[in-house]
């Protein structure tokens, strides 16, 4: 990496770091570029080189975060467990994870899950990854006798991952909800669908 490189390489560090705080003690509303820039010790230019939006650098500024978090669960996938139970270990570990900051996770999630792939490339392949994620587990129980055979793995894979982000959506929606009850809500709902595409009990 040459002189330039590691500079501009510093430069998104410090606003990254910067957008993060920000974003956390402000909210996405409150807080502008130029405050962002302020922190950083940069200009509001220098930060519109980087990040063309405020959403673009939202996403950059946390998707790291749920990245590592989605990693540490399915590291800690419970050996010898069913389907549903791998299924919830991963779905409650991240209600957890966004109910931490509710209100900036919102924003990220409002902000980019109706847009243009093209627009939200670090949600758009985070989602892919763990999609194809849990159509290698469908895929692995399918290969056991577990699932039925005539299932597609990606479709029931998308399934699953839209039953997660119904409750996502009501965990954001219903401050007044916690993640165990919404949780209990994902389970039931996920369970019942397991019960059509498995051989016996999920």
């Amino acid at each position: 990496m040459n002189r330039r490189e590691a500079s501009k390489a510093e430069t998104r560090r410090l606003v990254l770091e910067a957008a993060r705080e920000l974003f956390s003690q402000k909210g996405m509303q409150e807080c502008t570029i130029r405050d962002i820039a302020g922190k950083a010790g940069v200009s509001p230019a220098s930060v519109l080189v980087h990040y063309k939006s405020k959403t673009a650098l939202l996403e950059e500024a946390l998707v790291g975060d749920i990245r590592d978090a989605l990693s540490g669960l399915i590291a800690s996938i419970p050996a010898g467990a069913g389907l549903l139970d791998r299924l919830m270990h991963l779905s409650k570990g991240m209600l957890r994870f966004y109910d931490r900051d509710r209100d900036i996770y919102r924003a990220l999630v409002r902000l980019t899950i109706f847009e243009p792939v093209t627009e939200t490339p670090g949600m758009t392949k985070q989602s892919e990854e763990y999609v194809r994620f849990l159509s290698e587990m469908v895929e692995k129980d399918k290969a056991s006798g577990v699932i039925r055979q005539n299932v597609d793995p990606m479709f029931a894979a998308a399934s699953i991952f839209f039953f997660y982000l119904g409750a996502l959506t009501m965990l954001f929606r219903m401050p007044e909800m916690s993640v165990e009850t919404v949780a209990d809500m994902l389970s039931s709902m996920t369970a019942q669908y397991l019960e059509g595409i498995t051989q016996g009990r999920p």
